[in-house]
C-alpha cells in the first residue's frame, strides 16, 4: 500500500516520476528510500536481517539525491537487497550518511511489482520550502 504522506506518483510512461516529502533533510532521504522499495515490492514482506552502512556524496542537493537513489538501487540490482528501514545519521548539502536495513530478495516471499532500471537526472531535484523538504525523483522503467 502506498503511503501518500511519504511520497506520491506524479506520472507514468517509460519513466516513473515521484515526489517525496520530509520534515527534515534526513527524513526526506529515508522517505525516498522507502518510496523506491515500496514501488519495487510489498515492503511489508521484507524482514530486517542485515544492516549495511551507506555514505553518499554529491556536488549539490540534486546530485546528492540522485546519487543516493542510485546507490540504493544498486544494492538491489547488484546484490539483491530489498530494504525495509533506513536510518539517516547525517544529511548535509553534499553528503548523506546512514544505515540501511533489510534482506536479500527471496522469490518465495517477495514479488517484484516494478522493474526500475535506473534513476535519471532529468526532472530529478531536491528543494526546501519553509519547514518542508521535497524531492522529485525520476525512475527509468
Amino acid at each position: 500500500m502506498v503511503d501518500l504522506k511519504k511520497y506520491r506518483i506524479l506520472g507514468r510512461s517509460s519513466d516513473l516520476l515521484i515526489k517525496v516529502f520530509g520534515g527534515t533533510q534526513a527524513e526526506l532521504f529515508a522517505n525516498a528510500a522507502f518510496a523506491l522499495f515500496d514501488l519495487i515490492t510489498d515492503i511489508e514482506t521484507i524482514e530486517v536481517r542485515e544492516r549495511l552502512p551507506l555514505e553518499v556524496e554529491g556536488v549539490n542537493r540534486d546530485d546528492l539525491m540522485v546519487n543516493w537513489m542510485r546507490e540504493l538501487l544498486y544494492l538491489y540490482q547488484g546484490s539483491g537487497y530489498l530494504l525495509k528501514e533506513v536510518r539517516v545519521h547525517e544529511a548535509r548539502e553534499d553528503y548523506v550518511r546512514g544505515e540501511v536495513c533489510g534482506e536479500k530478495f527471496d522469490p518465495d516471499r517477495h514479488e517484484i511489482q516494478r522493474d526500475i532500471r535506473a534513476v535519471a537526472y532529468h526532472q530529478s531535484r531536491m528543494d526546501k520550502t519553509g519547514d518542508q523538504w521535497t524531492a522529485q525523483v525520476n525512475f527509468e522503467l
